[in-house]
């Protein structure tokens, strides 16, 4: 009998190879997962971009304003956080708090969400069509946004029309690179030109990751970082496990034997910590770490795990071996068993030196919503105005950085404080997001952005405390 030269599709549903049958009852699905993810995020993309419509309508913008007195408006010489916002920009600072509280998200974060939003439905109306039909995956949309970032508008029809049936058809990497080599023949700007552009986008950014780790990136000239890394994988090839470089303190005996890319991480640890650049650039400088440690762990009786300021918990054994190199401590009582810190008050205006040391201790960050700067980066805010007869004290005390400052009081946005240092927002939308400090992590309330409709009600408003005659109120 001849074999048959049919193929799945021309045969019989019941006549399917099993195989295949029982591998398409998942593809398939997998399949249609995959359009409703992309239609989802297309819808998300919609709605981030009416937000932003509404910071633009001067009917919001209206409400959106906060108190005249405390944000400003209108006075030239009023610079208590900062000269005031104009309608544009506090339209745009008020949406992306609102969407950082509703997605969970940074308010930096969120901010370049619904500017590419805009971007993705205003400037490529059909990346953003075919992301909707799931023609394409978010992936594609992410890469077509990134690589007409800065693209003059004027050729962005023609480049989009000319590249959306590879967005189509291809991975999303494998797009790029073909939609790189059409943008570079269709753009109007020599390329040597927009190299200096991007210079001036040159940073280092450090991204903490799991397991008492952090991604530290730095976005460098092309060049410049391929010869990093070739002089990096020079001194790994060359480097010895007896050099002083080797491994790392308490690194276990079976990984002391390393591999190129351990090699490679461990130069560039050595040469950024300890290496001088031109005219003895760095020498005489170290970096500085803020460490909070448990007394029973420092003195190892117990496993609790230390704070490191702008990453979080690291394990007994690195705090114990940092805190042994430390040239200096700042004490803080804590109780022995819950960790809570003891109470700090005073009765004046700014708080005092211990005070603020305390505050850096208990909030670790900013409690802005969505908010990760640190704390020895923000600003220390009274939560119900000294002038309205706020006192100073731990329970009236926050850490916020300068622009979540300034959009408590330039803005419609307030906030209430409960004990320990948890932060409740109350957005213009009416929704409420509550921040506490690491310190209280450990709580299982503690997640932040969680909604509470029914907030406990405000501790009972004492008298005004009038401010003394040598100290002028301050505005907030």
């Amino acid at each position: 009998m001849a074999p048959s030269n049919a193929t799945p599709d021309d045969l019989p549903d019941d006549a399917l190879d099993p195989t295949a049958e029982a591998i398409r009852a998942v593809i398939d699905p997998l399949i249609e997962n995959e359009k409703v993810i992309a239609a989802g995020y297309a819808e998300r993309t919609r709605l981030l971009a009416e937000l932003d419509r509404l910071g633009h309508d001067p009917a919001i913008i209206a409400g959106l304003c906060g108190d005249p007195v405390e944000s400003g408006r209108g006075d030239p010489d009023t610079g208590a956080h900062g000269p005031a916002w104009d309608d544009e920009e506090l339209g745009r600072r008020c949406m992306a708090a609102e969407a950082a509280g509703a997605l969970r998200l940074k308010a930096g974060t969120a901010g370049i969400l619904i500017f590419s939003a805009c971007r993705l439905t205003g400037q490529l109306p059909g990346f953003h069509a075919a992301l909707a039909e799931g023609h394409i995956t978010w992936g594609h949309a992410l890469k077509m946004l990134d690589l007409t970032d800065g693209v003059p508008e004027e050729i962005l029809p023609a480049f989009e029309e000319k590249v959306l049936p590879a967005a189509e058809k291809l991975t999303s990497t494998q797009f790029a690179r073909v939609a790189g080599r059409i943008l570079e023949r269709m753009h109007p700007v020599p390329l040597q030109e927009r190299a200096g552009t991007g210079f001036v986008k040159r940073r280092v950014v450090v991204n903490p990751d799991a397991d008492g780790m952090a991604w530290l990136n730095a976005y460098l000239k092309a060049e410049d970082a391929q010869s990093i890394y070739d002089r990096l994988s020079h001194i790994a090839v060359n480097l010895g496990d007896d050099d002083e470089t080797a491994p790392a303190p308490g690194a276990d005996a079976a990984a002391q034997g390393r591999t190129t890319d351990q090699r490679r991480a461990d130069a560039y640890r050595d040469l950024l910590l300890d290496g001088i650049g031109p005219n003895g650039l760095g020498h005489g400088i170290r970096g500085t770490v803020h460490l909070t440690v448990p007394a029973l762990t420092l003195l190892g009786r117990s496993d609790e795990p230390a704070i490191l300021e702008g990453y979080g918990p690291i394990d007994p054994e690195t705090a114990r071996r940092i805190a042994g190199t430390a040239t200096s401590w700042t004490r803080i009582l804590t109780h022995p068993e819950t960790g809570c810190r003891l109470s700090m008050g005073r009765e004046q205006y700014a708080p005092p030196a211990d005070m603020r040391r305390y505050l850096q201790a208990r909030d670790h960050t900013c409690q802005g919503i969505g908010c990760t700067r640190r704390a020895t980066l923000s600003e220390i805010d009274h939560t119900r105005p000294w002038n309205t007869g706020g006192s100073t004290d731990v329970d009236n005390l926050v850490h916020l950085c300068k622009p979540c400052h300034r959009l408590k009081h330039q803005s419609s946005f307030h906030t209430s404080q409960g004990p320990g240092g948890t932060l409740t927002w109350t957005t213009p939308g009416g929704k409420k997001y509550t921040s506490r400090p690491d310190s209280m992590a450990h709580t299982p309330s503690a997640s932040l952005g969680t909604i509470e409709p029914h907030p406990p009600a405000p501790p009972p408003t004492p008298p005004p405390t009038p401010p003394r005659r040598d100290q002028t109120p301050p505005p907030f």
